[in-house]
């Protein structure tokens, strides 16, 4: 898994409004449907994110490699450097 890009793109979506914007809208889609989106969105951004490295960070499988910001991005809470949202992200976007 590269895990690098799936750091650096939830570092991007913690800073990125736009692209926050993009993965709340994903929001309400099925799981198959939010995991496809949030691969795109990544894609889109410059990175290799797979169904399967957002299924690992879901269940806590890449919990070890991540640290403190990109954990919070993936588990959900406050973004502190932007105030963005993300109550339960792993189980919104990921249905996990």
């Amino acid at each position: 898994m590269p895990i690098g890009d799936l750091k650096a793109f939830f570092a991007k979506l913690e800073t990125d409004a736009a692209l926050q914007d993009q993965a709340r809208a994903l929001q309400g889609s099925t799981d198959d449907e939010r995991v496809a989106g949030l691969c795109a969105l990544a894609a889109d951004a410059g990175f290799t994110v797979t169904p399967e490295d957002l299924s690992s960070a879901a269940a806590g499988t890449a919990a070890a490699e991540l640290d403190d910001q990109s954990l919070r991005a993936v588990v959900g809470g406050i973004c502190e450097s932007t105030g963005f949202f993300a109550p339960h992200l792993g189980r919104e976007f990921l249905g996990g």
